[in-house]
């Protein structure tokens, strides 16, 4: 690998890092931000007479498209090729860490979870941290420049959420009746009275 490549390879890795704490960041704020939603768009509809009850009784079908919970699916490579990098990765790191070899059961089960995760982050690091030397190519940064663009896209999409907005209301009322008002439209078609 090329001087440059390598210091393409040193860049994307720390984009990389970068992302995955950006969204380890969003999650975790939504932990907080789900429930007092939640508690929240509940308050207003009681404090504005609307029934919640009523409106989910009446809109079932709606509310359960709309709320559908997504089937639990093992995220898929987009080329074989990926795929084929990321297994023989994980091999050099089993190779080292496999506690029957004398290795580190715990970041053996790091590298196992990252592998079923698909998760170019954690391997790179446990890498790192072991001192396991993985073969740089073009291929490869292309491979990390997929998984940021995966990162970014799922940080876009926990963004989105009338959580996330609420979240960036802070303390202003207005803007959380708003979004209030817009949630309860959404999943219910519901306006107000009239």
């Amino acid at each position: 690998m090329s001087n440059i490549q390598a210091k393409k390879f040193k860049k994307l890795q720390k984009e990389l890092d970068y992302w995955h704490s950006e969204l380890e960041y969003v999650l975790e704020i939504l932990k907080e931000e789900h429930v007092k939603f939640e508690e929240y768009h509940r308050q207003y509809c009681k404090d504005n007479g609307i029934n919640l009850k009523d409106l989910n009784k009446q809109n079932s079908k709606r509310v359960d498209q709309l709320i559908r919970k997504p089937a639990k699916q093992q995220i898929q490579f987009e080329d074989k090729t990926d795929e084929k990098y990321f297994k023989k990765i994980y091999k050099k790191i089993a190779r080292k860490l496999h506690p029957d070899l004398g290795g580190d059961a715990e970041e053996f089960k790091k590298a196992t979870s990252a592998l079923r995760e698909k998760n170019f982050q954690k391997i790179l690091d446990i890498c790192s941290k072991h001192d396991i030397i993985i073969e740089m190519s073009e291929e490869l940064n292309k491979i990390l420049e997929k998984q940021i663009e995966n990162v970014k896209q799922q940080i876009n999409k926990e963004k989105s959420t009338y959580s996330w907005k609420m979240h960036l209301c802070g303390g202003n009322k207005l803007c959380k009746n708003v979004l209030v008002q817009q949630f309860l439209k959404q999943l219910f078609n519901y306006e107000g009275k009239k």
